[in-house]
């Protein structure tokens, strides 16, 4: 059995909760990377933020980045894998949520990050073909089996 572990990436740079958006910013640039995780400062996982967060809800409000805090930013509930589960639980899960990138934990603590990129190099084309049909399926994900 393949599990999460087998694929993920592993030790991901997080940021604090109370990291400023310049910092988030500069995370995502100098680890090459669109989404980050967020944790408070006990290394507890809060959630993820995108780039695409930073641009639609921070620049278009025209925020001010110095000020900005991550944890401001984060919405809705945070979904995760843990890293000895099958890996068919990430891509059930990131299907259901129409998400790309999923923490994942061990013992409640974040390990790693799986995303469709990690899934591609690992799994059959078609189950990733089939994974991005319904991450990029139109409508609202509560609509989704």
């Amino acid at each position: 059995m393949v599990t999460v572990r087998d694929v993920m990436t592993e030790a991901p740079k997080s940021v604090l909760d109370s990291d400023n958006l310049v910092h988030v910013a500069r995370v995502m640039r100098d680890e090459d990377v669109g989404c980050v995780p967020v944790v408070d400062d006990t290394g507890r996982l809060l959630g993820m933020l995108t780039d695409r967060d930073l641009v639609v809800e921070a620049v278009a409000a025209n925020d001010d980045p110095t000020i900005r805090q991550a944890g401001e930013l984060m919405r809705g509930e945070i979904h995760t894998v843990d890293a000895e589960a099958p890996v068919t639980n990430a891509v059930e899960t990131m299907g259901r949520q129409r998400v790309r990138r999923l923490p994942v934990v061990s013992a409640g603590k974040l390990v790693g990050v799986v995303g469709v990129a990690d899934l591609a190099k690992n799994l059959p084309s078609a189950a990733v073909g089939e994974l991005m049909a319904l991450i990029s399926k139109s409508g609202h994900k509560d609509k989704l089996p």
